[in-house]
């Protein structure tokens, strides 16, 4: 891939050759979810209430443009938030295409934390792994990431808030895409079950919430 600056200028043309983009990878894959292609649209996406069909995206590839799906996670997972465990889940059914936040019965909201459970066999303290959390889509949200506790006051990683791209209102599948590097510990990681929590802790709206586009962990090679 190229580096450096490219100047343009009014009229101009440029050939800047064949780019091939490299996705970082630091070493083998220990999980994933989901497709590398920068849109949600390969996770579940519900049924909208019988009351908000549209004719005509029914039976449609499109059924993300359906209203009111943003209001389904708190009606579908209505006991528990998502939990996801890695070789028995199926992220076309089972991972939810928005992460945002719950809507209460009394019509407030409250954070939403999914889990990710996992397992990790022959693990060393000193090994390092990489998170790769790639965005499809983000309104207002922001993103804390822990590993094996959910209660600890400072997370392992928080994304900040960050986007402004609507597309959950919108009825898109994808927005401006955002990929984040997270570098984990094997000190926060155990010999055999885990779990990864993923807490979107905006609540200023419905709305405000991220898509996932692709996670992967990887054990980085030495």
């Amino acid at each position: 891939m190229k580096e450096g600056f490219i100047n343009i200028y009014s009229g101009c043309r440029i050939d800047v050759g064949v780019l091939i983009y490299e996705p970082p990878r630091d070493g083998p894959t220990i999980w994933e979810i989901g497709i590398a292609d920068r849109t949600a649209a390969e996770f579940f996406i519900p049924d909208p209430k019988p009351c908000h069909i549209n004719k005509l995206f029914l039976n449609h590839p499109e059924r993300f443009r359906q209203y009111g799906l943003w209001e389904r996670y708190s009606e579908i997972f209505k006991d528990n938030d998502l939990i996801y465990t890695v070789g028995t889940s199926d992220w076309r059914r089972d991972w939810y295409f928005a992460h945002t936040c719950r809507i209460e019965n009394d019509g407030s909201f409250r954070p939403a934390t999914w889990q990710v459970k996992f397992q990790l066999r022959g693990m060393e303290q000193n090994s390092l792994y990489k998170l790769r959390l790639a965005i499809a889509s983000s309104t207002n949200a922001a993103i804390q990431i822990r590993f094996n506790d959910e209660n600890i006051y400072k997370p392992h990683f928080d994304t900040m808030q960050f986007g402004k791209d609507n597309a959950i209102a919108r009825h898109g599948i994808h927005g401006l895409y955002h990929l984040f590097n997270i570098d984990v510990s094997g000190n926060w990681l155990v010999e055999g079950e885990n779990t990864l929590y993923l807490t979107q802790r905006k609540v200023t709206s419905p709305f405000t919430g991220v898509m996932y586009d692709y996670l992967r962990l990887e054990k980085v090679s030495s």
